[in-house]
């Protein structure tokens, strides 16, 4: 599925740069949590394109991202994110969307999106 058909899905808002490579990009994998310790053991051996949804907005997501190679985070639940972390994300080539929805609502939402392209 693509990156800009789940920000569609879950009415999410841009808060860095965006590209049509970065809209257009394929992603295979959506990993939803807070702790960014579970996203490190579990997602580090993945090849396809990650989204992370995660309620956090400090440091540690861009830190993350960047150590295993994900291009894009979903901010739940319209949390603020805070100008440095926007900073160091367009620093790593990381995008930063934020939604209204709740982590289990915009799961599930781009759970069902993934299930119609099949």
């Amino acid at each position: 599925m693509l990156l800009k058909d789940i920000t569609q899905v879950v009415k999410a808002k841009a808060l860095t740069p965006l590209s049509d490579d970065i809209l257009n990009m394929e992603i295979g994998k959506a990993f939803a949590s807070d702790l960014m310790s579970d996203v490190l053991c579990y997602l580090r051996d993945v090849e396809d394109n990650v989204l992370l949804i995660t309620g956090l907005t400090n440091l540690q997501i861009v830190h993350t991202a960047s150590t295993i190679d994900i291009k894009a985070i979903l901010v739940v639940r319209g949390k603020t994110v805070e100008e440095h972390v926007i900073e160091a994300a367009k620093d790593h080539e990381i995008s930063i969307f934020v939604t209204d929805e709740t982590l289990f609502s915009a799961s599930g939402k781009i759970y069902c999106l993934e299930n119609m392209h099949d």
